[in-house]
């Protein structure tokens, strides 16, 4: 597990390099689009800060990563119940078209945060300071599959 959550939501979820198995559906599914799953969990009292930082920081970059198609969608879940102190209460999506965008949305993403935070000395501050509000309890990818009709 990652003690930073700034690595994976400052770099657009990427923060798992893990093998990937892509799997190309079948005749009972056609592959949509793959999206990364962030689990976090907001450390005590720190709800506060963590939801100023997502509306200041993280939403505005996410919606220009989707204006310039880095990313289709991205989107906040929270978890209704706890099951330990330890718990993720917070997912974290980002969608991507399909497993290739993944190659270069480090480049592609790194301008975009830049010029939200004017230097990278301020971005990095932010990183480190994002890691206080809550730690990634997991992070995956998912490919999403649209079940074929019956022939």
């Amino acid at each position: 597990m990652r003690s930073m959550l700034a690595t994976s939501l400052a770099l657009a979820g990427l923060c798992c390099a893990a093998p990937l198995r892509a799997q190309a559906g079948s005749p009972n599914t056609t592959p949509t689009g793959v999206t990364r799953v962030t689990l976090i969990r907001i450390l005590p009292n720190e709800g506060p800060a963590f939801w100023q930082d997502v509306r200041q920081h993280l939403k505005p970059i996410y919606e220009e990563q989707k204006r310039q198609g880095i990313i289709q969608d991205y989107g906040f879940s929270t978890k209704s119940s706890t099951d330990s102190e330890n718990d993720w209460g917070v997912a974290l999506t980002l969608t991507y078209k399909n497993w290739a965008a993944l190659d270069d949305a480090a480049a592609r993403t790194e301008p975009i945060t830049l010029a939200h935070y004017g230097t990278a000395a301020r971005r990095t501050d932010a990183n480190t300071a994002r890691g206080t509000h809550g730690r990634i309890v997991q992070s995956f990818l998912v490919r999403g599959q649209t079940v074929n009709e019956w022939k």
